[in-house]
């Protein structure tokens, strides 16, 4: 079976199918609230993803990067907070698409979601209120 074959059983099999946007082959993004999760298929894993902010809060890095550790532990490995290498700060979680079910990735890409939209609004709040440009909410500029 090919990965976009893995990933539209996955949908189908856990309740997903009526939720995705597809973006590109073996790419689909899912609403949650005011969070979106980008769920794609790599070679032999699946990982879902909220792309929350273009980069940290300028002149906040420390304390952002403590609140994002404790909301870490709070999650208590169901997802992850990452900077990405281009400087984006997301929400993640992945695993091995070998004995992955319906359930499991249902709850995987869930949990991305619900803690997205969770946690989006509280760092806005704190954090991103003087600097909106820097969330996903904010128009990009050509």
């Amino acid at each position: 079976m090919s990965n976009a074959g893995v990933l539209e059983k996955l949908l189908a099999d856990s309740g997903l199918a009526d939720k995705p946007q597809t973006v590109e082959a073996n790419l689909v993004r899912l609403q949650w609230g005011s969070a979106f999760v980008l769920v794609g298929v790599s070679g032999s894993a699946i990982v879902a993803i909220a792309p929350l902010f273009r980069a940290p809060p300028p002149g906040q890095e420390p304390a952002f990067f403590k609140k994002l550790l404790e909301h870490n532990a709070y999650m208590g490995g169901m997802a992850s907070f990452a900077l990405q290498p281009d400087g984006w700060v997301v929400l993640q979680a992945g695993r091995a698409i070998k004995g992955l079910d319906a359930l499991e990735f249902q709850t995987m890409v869930a949990g991305v979601g619900r803690f997205a939209d969770d946690f989006d609004d509280k760092l806005i709040a704190e954090f991103y209120a003087s600097a909106p440009e820097h969330t996903n909410r904010a128009p990009v500029e050509d």
